[in-house]
């Protein structure tokens, strides 16, 4: 599939695919070409999604269901059991993911700790940017860090391209040390990695570790147990070697310290984009919520 331009796009949460895009969506998630084909589908997941929360059966709206069929490349039972497992990851961590709003996590953003850079990589992939090892647990702890990243990604959930187009990781572990290991548990590794592995509609298409110490390689060691196989061989460790890592994401989208060419400015942006969508994302919360207790 020939890359795209390196460009920057707003944060749009309502538009739906272009035509170039659906003929990209059949390749990367499988999506049908057939309109009634999709129709089906989509109907056939929301009788399942009716049947088990019957409650909640409001919510249930096309857009809403075509989420989970992408990130499940159009499977409606792959699609209903990453549904199950979603609601399951919000019950069983509760407390990393409504550790605050998004208007309430200023301390963490204020620190320009995570971000979603708003130029996607050159296949339309949305870029999030985690500096871990700049993270200090003395100033909040995990769970504030967790709600923040997972409110950003709730965020770009809602844009058909990134369903499509899926999310790259890119984690900065320069600075890491024993505070942080000692910050992060068992329950914070096995939330982190259900997350990752099908517990959030979302294609995290790869994983890239860079600057990491032998100190975090014994935690990725532990972490490495929660993985699944959606994402346990998109994990891309560069170490210490920059280059390796821009031959993977573009410059453009990278910190010039991690040899890139954005800037401050460009972390900014998803953060302004989601305080203001943040009923959006709290909706999708209250949503959660209420399936849980299903």
């Amino acid at each position: 599939m020939d890359p795209l331009p390196i460009k920057s796009e707003a944060f749009t949460l309502d538009d739906d695919i272009d035509e170039k895009w659906a003929v990209r969506a059949k390749t990367i998630v499988n999506e049908p070409g057939d309109k009634e084909e999709i129709k089906a589908k989509v109907e056939e997941l929301r009788l399942k999604l009716k049947e088990k929360y019957p409650d909640s059966a409001d919510i249930f709206t096309d857009k809403y269901i075509i989420k989970y069929l992408r990130s499940a490349n159009w499977d409606v039972v792959d699609a209903m059991d990453m549904f199950v497992t979603s609601v399951q990851q919000f019950k069983d961590f509760l407390p990393f993911i409504t550790a605050g709003t998004p208007s309430q996590l200023q301390e963490v953003w204020n620190k320009k700790l995570v971000w979603i850079s708003p130029k996607r990589d050159q296949f339309g992939r949305r870029v999030l940017v985690l500096r871990l090892g700049k993270w200090n647990p003395s100033d909040f702890d995990a769970k504030h860090l967790y709600s923040a990243t997972f409110s950003l990604l709730q965020m770009i959930s809602l844009e058909a391209v990134t369903q499509v187009a899926g999310t790259v990781f890119v984690a900065d572990m320069n600075g890491f040390g024993f505070k942080h290991l000692k910050a992060l548990g068992v329950e914070e590794l096995r939330c982190l990695g259900s997350f990752l592995s099908g517990g959030f509609p979302m294609w995290f298409r790869k994983l890239h570790i860079v600057n990491n110490p032998r100190l975090f390689n014994m935690l990725y060691t532990i972490l490495k147990g929660f993985l699944g196989p959606r994402i346990k061989d998109e994990v891309q460790f560069h170490g210490y070697t920059l280059p390796t890592l821009l031959e993977a994401v573009p410059a453009e989208v990278l910190l010039k310290d991690l040899g890139g060419k954005s800037n401050d400015a460009d972390i900014d942006i998803s953060q302004e984009a989601l305080k203001k969508n943040e009923d959006r994302v709290l909706k999708i919360v209250e949503e959660l919520e209420s399936l849980s207790k299903q």
